[in-house]
């Protein structure tokens, strides 16, 4: 008998584990992808071979330092291995294919390692590596070219047989000094010295004088030149491909990574190539029998700047907008204009059913078209090489490309500016954007604008500045058809305004200028008399120290769009602590050594109008990369803890008190009392590589920090869990009455927290979020080597209904109440007949 219960115990337990693992394996099935998508990168090629042989798929090793496999076919990605980026422990070289498997060679200092990888799966072969440790090895005086590893030591060549058993060490003396050493691409075992082509299997000198070596295959020379406007593939002066007709998203500038051939079967003595292609831009090109087969556009792997912007409005949703915004006229012109109107819709949807109806605008045949909620929006995106894209939120699909010559970053690392100036919902003035960076060629600033959803240019394009830029912003105000000015600040603080009829609105305008390397920043003020503007400075600042050893690391300001609904906080006694917002209030981090500390972090909270500094903090031992996100009365910031040796994150609060200054609008001229301070330390326990707050509409959403980890997720982490308030000092009523959670040293990163559940965005290196048409839901871009995008609600979705909402059921019992209302009053009526007749 007490077997038998044991039995049915046992039967009962693995039953219920069955269900319990088919509802796991359900869980959120229908969701993946719906409301998100991601797309993968690699980077831009340093080292490509074809598959010895089939030439099916393409090896390559990119700058990101990626060690991948593309298909011949269509360009996607078969595998990719993920490796470190860092210098010391070693940067992938050199790369060699042969039939069995692809050997990877990754060097440090005076030793070289050799890693063999799977060529089907991209595994590694072994755990361990061979190593090649010699003094002769010299930073960028070393090549491998198939099995043979060749470094140039002053005036002779030293090649090494990585295949066999013992080290065998070749010589060759060189008839001059060479300063360099090239890799020959397309066929193996051939390196260029100086101007001679060397074979290593005899070491003889095989080409003399060539001051250019592109491809060499099979003994003859392969070039890729350019003759009249035409791009040609040529070997040893036979033509063998011409590109003629280029798409313009391709760059003229193309280098000859790898090519394959083999010989026609129809035509005797006529070869088929397949060449492996890429730009300056990073674009890979895989062109067959004169065509380009397919392209990919790695230049997204390094992403400058980023803006989300509306689409514009159907041609009903524009002629109902237009009507709306005449407000001049009487009561009659409205109604006949509303009555054409009708007409016109009616007439357009019988011509439409009978297929006479007039064509779609463009906007409307490629689906860029406003939806009801503001959820499908145009991403323009500015990399770092001068390459612009409009991609569809909803979709991912590139809508348009525009290269952008001689654009690059400004000095130290800044970053190429994105403006929006004009916004599409002033239909039907269509919006407008620019893009402003360095010049190439001369330094100088240069401005590009251009309709953000066709990516066609506006007022000619591109126009060059003949001056260096400094610092750069919008007005605040707009000026003719609703479109805001630019405003720059030459290298010599003079100032100019794009277009210039709005000079006169920079009258009053504050700005300020950081110099990252001696911590100095300074604030000036725009005056605008006799039809001139100028700038005069009011306030300096030096954070950098006595000895300038401490350097600026990262300027955090708030989100111009951002808009604050809740002015203070209800405490446990029913009063409220109102919030300190200061608009003109930026966060600056500086770090440096130090002599007792090691390292120093200094935090300041700096108002541009007045200068003064509003609140300061230093944190010793620790360094960063600091990674920093600035928003309404509160700023969170990461870093390193070299102490303690573990990762934190820190929240700052600011209060005005119990009493607020000013309700209406805030004045950094007036003298206002110091804020004040909650802030709070926690340990998070990932490295940190991007943190975001979430964005809303009319910001009364929850506010949420996206925190973008190494790893590759990106959690979600509500502001309760920041709170600097969360601190034993506050009894456990008024936590409880506050909502306020107990301190815990530990954030948790739980999985259900995690936006991207499993679609990894390999190397995060920002995130970027906008508001919806919805207040309740934040879009979100995550960028690196990956792109993801999907939509996050903080505070539940709580202006939609469910997806799983029964509309049978309420539109069930909506009549069921307003039949039995009816009826009820028949028979109260009837009722009341009676009663009066009694």
């Amino acid at each position: 008998m007490k077997n038998s219960f044991n039995l049915i115990n046992k039967l009962a337990s693995f039953l219920i584990i069955c269900l319990v693992f088919a509802s796991v394996n359900a869980l959120f099935e229908d969701q993946i992808g719906k409301f998100d998508w991601r797309q993968r990168y690699i980077g831009k090629i340093k080292f490509a071979q074809f598959d010895p042989v089939t030439a099916d798929r393409a090896f390559v090793v990119t700058e990101e330092n990626v060690l991948a496999t593309l298909s011949s076919r269509n360009g996607d990605i078969l595998w990719r291995r993920i490796l470190e980026t860092d210098e010391s422990r070693g940067l992938v070289r050199f790369l060699y294919v042969n039939k069995d498997s692809k050997s990877v060679m990754r060097r440090t200092g005076e030793e070289a390692d050799v890693f063999e990888y799977v060529a089907n799966t991209g595994q590694q072969k072994t755990a361990t590596s061979s190593k090649i440790t010699a003094g002769w090895i010299t930073k960028d005086k070393c090549l491998l070219t198939g099995n043979s590893f060749v470094c140039l030591v002053k005036d002779q060549l030293l090649v090494l047989d990585l295949l066999a058993n013992q080290n065998n060490v070749r010589t060759k003396a060189l008839d001059s000094p060479a300063n360099d050493i090239k890799l020959i691409l397309g066929q193996d075992g051939f390196i260029q010295v100086g101007r001679q082509v060397i074979s290593l299997s005899d070491l003889r000198v095989v080409f003399e004088n060539r001051k250019l070596v592109n491809v060499f295959m099979d003994n003859s020379l392969i070039q890729l030149v350019k003759e009249n406007n035409e791009i040609k593939i040529k070997m040893d002066e036979q033509e063998l491909t011409t590109l003629a007709d280029l798409p313009e998203t391709i760059d003229n500038n193309l280098n000859i990574l790898c090519v394959k051939c083999k010989p026609k079967k129809d035509n005797i003595g006529q070869l088929a190539c397949r060449f492996l292609l890429s730009t300056d831009d990073g674009a890979i090109v895989l062109v067959q029998q004169s065509k380009i087969k397919w392209i990919r556009e790695e230049a997204l792997t390094r992403i400058d700047s980023v803006e989300l912007l509306d689409l514009t409005l159907s041609d009903a949703q524009g002629a109902i907008e237009e009507e709306l915004n005449n407000q001049d006229a009487d009561i009659w012109s409205s109604l006949y204009r509303r009555l054409h109107s009708q007409y016109g819709m009616v007439k357009n949807i019988v011509l439409h059913v009978l297929g006479l109806g007039p064509p779609p605008s463009f906007s409307e045949r490629a689906g860029l078209v406003r939806d009801d909620f503001g959820l499908h929006k145009m991403m323009v995106i500015v990399t770092e090489s001068g390459k612009m894209f409009g991609i569809d939120s909803v979709s991912g699909k590139q809508h348009w490309v525009r290269i952008l010559p001689n654009f690059t970053r400004f000095p130290n690392d800044q970053s190429m500016k994105v403006l929006v100036q004009r916004t599409s919902k002033y239909y039907p003035l269509s919006a407008q954007c620019a893009v402003i960076a360095r010049d190439k060629e001369t330094g100088n600033g240069i401005l590009y604008e251009f309709n953000p959803i066709s990516g066609q240019p506006i007022n000619g394009g591109i126009k060059k500045l003949g001056y260096k830029i400094q610092q750069v912003s919008l007005l605040h105000k707009s000026g003719e058809n609703f479109l805001r000015a630019i405003l720059f600040i030459d290298d010599k603080n003079g100032v100019h305004v794009q277009p210039e009829t709005s000079l006169a609105m920079v009258d009053g305008f504050f700005f300020y200028v950081a110099n990252k390397n001696t911590g100095d920043v300074t604030g000036y003020q725009i005056q605008f008399e006799n039809n001139e503007a100028t700038s005069l400075p009011i306030w300096s600042l030096n954070l950098g120290g006595t000895d300038n050893e401490q350097k600026i690391t990262a300027i955090a300001a708030k989100n111009t769009i951002e808009r604050v609904h809740s002015q203070g906080r209800v405490l446990a006694d029913r009063s409220v602590l109102y919030k300190y917002i200061n608009p003109n209030l930026i966060a600056i981090t500086t770090e440096g050594p130090d002599a007792v500390h090691k390292n120093i972090l200094n935090v300041y909270l700096v108002d541009v109008v007045s200068g003064s500094i509003v609140f300061s903090i230093n944190h010793r031992r620790v360094k960063g990369p600091v990674k920093i996100v600035h928003s309404e009365n509160w700023l969170v910031y990461t870093f390193y803890n070299e102490k303690i040796r573990r990762n934190e994150i820190t929240s700052i609060e600011l209060y005005e008190g119990k009493t607020q200054t000013n309700s209406t609008v805030w004045s950094s001229l007036n003298s206002t009392p110091l804020p004040l301070v909650e802030r709070q330390t926690f340990i998070i326990s990932s490295s940190v590589a991007a943190l975001r707050e979430t964005i809303t509409e009319k910001g009364i959403t929850n506010k949420h920090v996206l925190i973008g980890m190494h790893s590759g997720a990106v959690s979600e982490m509500s502001w309760a869990l920041l709170d600097p308030r969360r601190h034993s000092m506050i009894s456990p009523e008024k936590q409880r009455e506050e909502g306020i959670i107990p301190y815990i040293p530990e954030l948790p990163l739980q999985h259900e927290s995690i936006i991207n559940y499993n679609q990894t965005v390999s190397k995060i290196s920002g995130i970027y979020t906008a508001p919806s048409g919805l207040e309740s839901t934040c879009l979100v871009l995550v960028y690196g080597l990956d792109l993801f995008v999907t939509r996050v609600s903080p505070s539940k979705t709580f202006d939609l209904l469910k997806e799983d909402f029964d509309y049978f059921l309420i539109s069930t019992v909506l009549i069921g109440l307003t039949s039995a209302s009816y009826i009820v009053k028949h028979l109260a009526a009837k009722k009341a007949i009676k009663q009066a007749w009694k």
